[in-house]
């Protein structure tokens, strides 16, 4: 199963000054399985992330609703390069 998450485009809009940025990558895993982000998106710091990650749950929940059954076990870990955690979002609850 291949999903593609996010963008790796951030809007100017959102941005901000000064463009200082890292890499973060959203995982979806589940305890036994994992699907890795390969690609990662260029953001300005955490909070953006964390803006990115709830847009793209809503993505994904949007394509299908039908399967959000199937993602109830599943959390979003977005990471840094290395591997440390920021913070996950559990999949099987309810939008903000």
């Amino acid at each position: 199963m291949a999903v593609k998450l996010v963008q790796n485009v951030i809007t100017d809009a959102e941005w901000g000054s000064p463009r200082v940025t890292m890499r973060c990558y959203f995982n979806l895993v589940n305890g036994t399985d994992m699907i890795v982000d390969q690609d990662g998106i260029e953001v300005r710091d955490i909070e953006q992330a964390r803006s990115q990650a709830w847009k793209a749950i809503e993505e994904l929940r949007a394509e299908d609703s039908a399967s959000a059954s199937e993602w109830k076990d599943w959390r979003l870990e977005v990471t840094d390069a290395s591997g440390t955690i920021f913070f996950s979002i559990n999949l099987g609850g309810s939008l903000h």
